[in-house]
């Protein structure tokens, strides 16, 4: 019996291992082909597809070539067949065929060429046909692209410190890169764009222009900026007001300066002489002395002698002031009605087309039925510019050389100080509001008055008129208050600034007659 299951239990195992051993596969054959062959046949097709899919399908799908663009200066837009792409240096994929390719930049002559771009051939995925268009800009006149420059970034200076929300461009420095200049060619232009330094935003920029102009547009080199540092020191010794105005705007980074020995030394010393009994004095600007009056038009001035202007600042600086007339009172709507009268294109009923051409806002001359003052509202800077040089065609033969125009602010607040005073005989009228804290609206005053000059922070800063010019302004300045600000908010100083085709209810003008000359 037990040698019966003993025989049992083996005849299992030997079962077992001759199943184990007889569970093999074997493919059958395929159209009679065996399955050696049509397996390799499978695995070169396969790896034929990958080949194909890898290095002839992108050319057959993708027929064209990539075109690596650069220019001189670089960052210009390249626009294929006049549709934007990128700025230079780029590579780009152009489809085949023939293509126009534009390399632009704002103050530079427009490159222009033709090419066939070809297709892409065996392998164009990994090496692609390539082209490559260079372009060397060729500005259209000397300093073209700084001047574009200055111009954007003194219209961003008004934006304030850069945020998280956007990033003030680099335009003044930009402008610089661009155009390269040679010999100190742009010194002037970068005085008049100091003018807009309020933030540390703008002073980075122009820091970084003045290195740039000081080596026509590259990198400087030791020496190079040890000599561009020493004309910014003599620069600010020669503009103490700059310099006390960049210490107030850099507050806590600027108190190695301020506590230096060359600041205490050239700046407080210089602005504000010690005094005797130890406190600061400040002291009272000359007045202005008045003369006779002149009647144009209907519209009644009074001269003003010559003198010399003395801000009344924390930061001095005079000015000599030519004997010139103002107008008693801001143009009132009879004399604004005169004009209309010889010049129909400033009416109301132009309103659009004035509008389309960007001399005024959709506020022009609308009135404020409350205004207490009897003077035409709602005059933009362009219209007030119009009134003046219709004025000027009134003037007499005895005033051969003269014109009328917008005062400067110079000119505005010379004679504002001193009606304060009374000295003017009480014969100007609206030009600063009572400080009468009991009020609370300047009932003496009138409406804002357009004035000249472009409107920039740092006014005091010196620069020749022809690059002030150049820079221009977004805004222009505006002074005096308005009957509607508080009592004792607005004082002659006060300024303000507004675009040139902002037209508000309280805003009006009252125009000078002067010696011709170059006013920015």
């Amino acid at each position: 019996m037990f040698q019966k299951k003993a025989a049992s239990r083996s005849a299992y195992k030997d079962g077992a291992k001759d199943t184990g051993s007889q569970d093999n596969v074997k493919l059958p054959s395929l159209f009679g082909l065996r399955p050696g062959v049509y397996l390799t046949i499978i695995y070169s097709f396969v790896i034929v597809v990958i080949l194909f899919f890898l290095l002839v399908f992108p050319g057959m799908a993708r027929r064209g070539s990539v075109v690596t663009f650069t220019s001189e200066p670089s960052g210009a837009a390249v626009r294929v067949d006049d549709v934007f792409f990128d700025t230079t240096p780029c590579d780009l994929f152009v489809e085949e065929g023939p293509r126009r390719f534009d390399i632009v930049m704002p103050g530079f002559d427009n490159f222009s060429v033709e090419v066939a771009a070809g297709a892409g051939g065996f392998a164009s995925l990994f090496f692609p046909r390539r082209l490559s268009v260079h372009a060397e800009l060729k500005e259209r006149a000397p300093l073209a692209a700084l001047t574009l420059g200055v111009n954007d970034a003194a219209a961003w200076s008004f934006t304030g410190e850069s945020a998280a929300a956007y990033q003030t461009p680099l335009s003044l420095s930009e402008g610089v890169y661009r155009s390269a200049p040679r010999g100190g060619e742009a010194d002037e232009l970068l005085k008049a764009a100091a003018r807009f330094t309020s933030s540390r935003a703008f002073l980075k920029d122009l820091l970084r222009a003045k290195l740039l102009a000081d080596n026509e547009g590259r990198s400087p080199s030791p020496l190079k900026m040890v000599s561009s540092v020493s004309k910014i020191l003599v620069f600010m010794s020669e503009n103490p007001a700059f310099t006390v105005s960049v210490a107030n705007l850099l507050e806590e980074t600027a108190k190695p300066l301020l506590e230096s020995a060359w600041y205490k030394k050239n700046i407080i010393d210089e602005v504000f002489p010690p005094q005797t009994d130890g406190s600061l004095q400040t002291q009272d600007p000359p007045s202005a002395r008045f003369g006779g009056n002149l009647l144009v038009a209907g519209v009644q001035f009074v001269e003003v002698e010559g003198g010399i202007f003395k801000a009344a600042a924390d930061f001095s600086f005079e000015v000599p002031v030519p004997r010139y007339y103002i107008a008693a009172n801001e143009v009132s709507d009879s004399e604004w009605s005169d004009f209309l009268h010889e010049n129909p294109e400033w009416g109301t009923e132009n309103a659009a087309q004035l509008a389309e051409g960007g001399f005024v806002d959709q506020l022009y001359l609308v009135k404020n039925d409350s205004n207490p003052v009897p003077a035409v509202q709602g005059v933009s800077w362009f219209a007030a510019e119009a009134y003046c040089r219709w004025l000027t065609s009134k003037l007499g033969a005895a005033f051969s050389g003269w014109t009328a125009r917008l005062p400067t602010e110079i000119e505005w607040e010379y004679a504002a100080k001193s009606a304060a005073k009374g000295l003017d005989g009480g014969r100007l009228k609206n030009m600063v509001p009572e400080n009468d804290d009991t009020r609370t609206a300047s009932t003496s005053a009138g409406l804002w008055e357009w004035c000249a000059d472009p409107f920039v922070p740092l006014y005091f800063l010196r620069a020749d008129s022809a690059s002030i010019e150049t820079v221009g302004s977004p805004k222009r300045s505006v002074r005096g208050g308005c009957w509607i600000n508080p009592a004792g908010t607005v004082t002659p100083e006060t300024r303000g600034g507004l675009p040139p085709y902002s037209c508000s209810p309280f805003v009006s003008f009252r125009p000078v007659i002067a010696r011709e000359m170059a006013v920015p």
